[in-house]
This record gives C-alpha cells, sequence and structure tokens, in this order.
C-alpha cells in the first residue's frame, strides 16, 4: 500500500489535531492539482497545492523516521496524524505530540518549496509554545 500511496499522481494529504484544544491547533491540507477543488478555506487551516515531487519527499520522511503508515484512522489517539488519500486509498500515519513529532513535521515543512511551507509552518509555531 505504501508504494501505491507514494507514486500517485492524485493525492491529499492532511495534517489533523486529535485532542483537547485550550487554543486551537493548526491543520494542514496538501493536495494535487488535480484535487485544487477540494480545499476549503476553513479557521485554522493551511491550504497548498504541491507537486508529487514534494510529495514523495514528504513519504521519503515518513520512511526514514520510522513511521507506519496504517489502514485505519488514529482518530482516537491524541495528538497529530496524517491522512493520505489517493484515488483508491487512504491510509493513516500517527504522529503524536512529542519532540520526535516537532522534528518531522519541520523535516516535513522544508521538505516543500518556500512557498508552499505556510501551513506547516503555521503548525510549527503553534507546537513551539507547549512543553513537550
Amino acid at each position: 500500500m505504501h508504494e501505491q500511496l507514494k507514486n500517485s499522481p492524485d493525492f491529499s494529504v492532511r495534517l489533523v489535531w486529535h485532542g483537547h484544544e485550550d487554543k486551537p491547533f493548526y491543520r494542514a491540507h496538501l493536495v494535487s492539482a488535480s484535487r485544487r477543488d477540494r480545499l476549503e478555506d476553513k479557521a485554522f487551516w493551511g491550504n497548498e497545492v504541491i507537486s508529487g515531487g514534494e510529495y514523495r519527499r514528504l513519504f521519503d520522511i515518513i520512511e526514514q523516521r520510522g513511521l507506519a503508515i496504517d489502514l485505519r484512522s488514529h482518530e482516537d489517539r491524541f495528538g497529530y496524524s496524517m491522512e493520505i488519500q489517493t484515488s483508491d486509498r487512504t491510509g493513516y500515519c500517527y504522529l503524536g505530540l512529542t519532540e520526535e513529532t516537532l522534528q518531522t513535521v519541520n523535516l516535513m515543512r522544508d521538505a516543500l518549496a518556500p512557498e508552499h511551507q505556510s501551513p506547516l509552518q503555521a503548525i510549527l509555531a503553534r507546537l513551539q509554545g507547549i512543553k513537550l
């Protein structure tokens, strides 16, 4: 499943927060150009259209960090999670809320073109204020 998700030209990646919010946590929605119409202007969501190369670099980071892509949602687990969708598959990658989460999101932000980094930068800015 991992390779089928990684090599799809039609994709959506959402970084979502599951848990209590004393003040709002930011979320990100990164999509291929073919899914541009699925981006919604919602409070505390950052949206970007990214290239296939940027998308594959996100997978490289998942692999390098030893993170797993599961078939089931992580809505019941506290912290950040990635939801990866293609035309025929959905996978979930649990990121949590630890120092490693911060490092992973930093790497993911840096894997994107500078003009596409703002959604992940907003997540990082919010996490900076939390004692992990």
